[in-house]
């Protein structure tokens, strides 16, 4: 329930603090003089983008503030624990705009999104303007209608969700076939060069270790000449090298004691002597190692031949880098494995869920064939209550998928809503066809019809603030008089505004404020006052006469004490 609004520098409105009670209060005022501010003023705070938030003084920023009672409105309990809001009792909403246009928004003083006040907005108020009457034509509200009588809404918000995530698979399942598809040929060439490198048995640095053999193996006749030129040279000949070095080493041992230099070159050429002879082995095994072997060379040459082969077809300058190309090689087709995985495992996921989301959908679609017959039935009653006597009223409801469709094509037919749509039949006259009500109702009509709907769905829902913006336009008689009774069941269960131009739907509300444009210091300004009962039966004595005379004043006190009477019955 709103308990307080206050609005401070919003178009007409300079600063002005209003308080409210349950029940219904009517809102009335002259033509022109700015019935609708206060409405706005509410829709503003839930960033409605259908008012502008336009200043009375450019000067000063747009200031709006509305105090929310719970009560027993478990949805917004719920919606507010979600949100850590769980223990107040009150709920204090704000819309601030600063002087350059900016918004920002408050929950009890805590600043918020739009976003997050747009999501609050249905759990505590409902709207309803000559405009809404559209919404009525659309199959999708009339589909929500029969889920909100029908008690489907959770099942509706389930199969949504089990359908977008299903979707959503669907297309990542078409994606990855697309994908591997696409890669189909690649992946064919990966495993052909991959066998090709692993039958090749190349191994890193194999190149160079043949390129040395190669060489080695070439000049072994070089090899063999020098060994014995050394061997000769350094060892068997006489005078050579060890010979000299010996010589030398006789005399010095005996000076070596005269002088630290000449033990010093002693010991050199000892070591030296040691380390040629050491070699003599090795100078001998090169005649043996340096061996013609024309055979290895050919072998040697086909190798590098197709090593090389492999190096310039793959454009790599080695067998390390031509290593690195085909690990990479291997970790695509490691890539193209885990996409068939994938596919798999999404088809199975997706026939999986696809077998719940029909459970859902056969649950949603018999509480919808359940609830329709019993819906137009009591919508039925309504209008004609609503001084529409002959009004006859049916729901048609048209399956989009049958259960034997595939899985892919039921995901094409079917909606977020559901496995089928509903339209609304109509008839207000006898001996006239039921017909969609977009083809045959007038707006009068459609008025009543909405508001019928309201009221059939009014023990249904949590309890909220209707806001009912003119919906009496065009009306009058009997018909106001139905459309008054109604409005005033309607504030058994919720608290309800109604922006009334017709005395007999004013008279019925418990609560009564009267808008007025003045002017003050040259500057107009709108007053929201409430009335007392003196008060209130002059309003109504306006609105029934356009002048406050004796007749339209006794008039309006006859009609306050009808309605009284008329509560106290109900």
């Amino acid at each position: 329930m709103l308990s307080r609004l206050k609005i401070s520098n919003y178009l007409f409105v300079p600063d002005q603090e209003l308080f409210f009670e349950e029940g219904m209060t009517a809102l009335t005022g002259e033509t022109g003089a700015g019935k609708s501010i206060l409405v706005g003023a509410i829709s503003l705070i839930f960033a409605d983008k259908a008012f502008a938030a336009e200043p009375w003084d450019p000067a000063r920023p747009v200031y709006l503030e509305a105090d929310f009672e719970l009560g027993d409105n478990q949805a917004l309990r719920d919606k507010l624990a979600e949100l850590e809001y769980d223990d107040e009792q009150q709920l204090t909403l704000a819309r601030r705009v600063s002087e350059n246009g900016r918004s920002s928004y408050f929950i009890n003083g805590r600043k918020v999104t739009a976003g997050l006040m747009m999501e609050l907005r249905p759990l505590l108020i409902d709207f309803h303007h000559q405009r809404d009457q559209q919404r009525l034509l659309m199959p999708s509200f009339q589909l929500e209608v029969l889920d909100l009588f029908a008690g489907s809404t959770e099942l509706r918000k389930e199969h949504a969700s089990r359908l977008q995530k299903l979707r959503s698979m669907a297309k990542e399942l078409e994606a990855q076939k697309e994908l591997k598809e696409r890669n189909r040929q690649l992946e064919e060439l990966y495993r052909f060069q991959l066998q090709e490198l692993e039958e090749a048995a190349i191994s890193t640095g194999e190149e160079r270790e043949l390129d040395k053999e190669y060489e080695r193996i070439s000049h072994s006749q070089q090899i063999r000449e020098l060994g014995g030129r050394i061997g000769q040279e350094f060892y068997e000949a006489e005078g050579s090298v060890m010979d000299v070095i010996r010589a030398a080493l006789s005399e010095l041992d005996k000076l070596k004691g005269l002088d630290e230099t000449i033990a010093q070159l002693h010991q050199a050429l000892a070591d030296a002597a040691q380390i040629i002879s050491d070699c003599e082995g090795e100078v001998s095994n090169l005649a043996f190692m340096a061996v013609d072997d024309e055979a290895r060379l050919e072998e040697i040459t086909q190798r590098l031949d197709q090593i090389n082969s492999l190096l310039y077809k793959h454009r790599v300058r080695d067998t390390a880098e031509l290593e690195q190309l085909f690990e990479e090689k291997r970790a695509s087709i490691l890539d193209f494995d885990s996409l068939d995985e994938r596919i798999e495992e999404l088809s199975a996921q997706i026939e999986a869920d696809f077998l719940q989301l029909k459970e859902v959908q056969i649950a949603l679609s018999k509480k919808r064939g359940d609830a329709a017959a019993m819906l137009a039935s009591e919508l039925q009653a309504a209008i004609r209550s609503l001084a529409i006597a002959n009004a006859r009223f049916e729901i048609s409801i048209d399956k989009k998928a049958s259960e034997e469709l595939l899985s892919s094509e039921c995901l094409a037919a079917i909606s977020l809503s559901g496995a089928e749509s509903c339209e609304f039949l109509f008839s207000a006259n006898p001996g006239t066809e039921l017909a969609p009500l977009a083809e045959v109702a007038s707006g009068g009509e459609l008025s009543r019809v909405l508001l019928a709907i309201k009221k059939v769905l009014a023990g249904r829902l949590e309890p909220l603030l209707m806001i009912l913006d003119e919906i009496d336009a065009g009306l009058g008689g009997k018909t106001a008089e139905a459309v008054a009774a109604v409005i005033g069941e309607l504030s058994v269960n919720h608290q309800v505004f109604c922006v009334t131009h017709l005395a007999v739907i004013a008279a019925s509300a418990d609560h009564h404020i009267a808008i007025e444009k003045q002017i003050q210091n040259e500057s107009t300004v709108i007053k929201m006052r409430p009335l007392n009962d003196s008060e209130r039966t002059l309003e109504l004595a306006r609105m029934l006469s356009g002048d406050v005379t004796e007749a339209s004043r006794e008039h309006a006190k006859q009609l306050l004490k009808t309605k009284i009477k008329q509560k106290r019955k109900t």
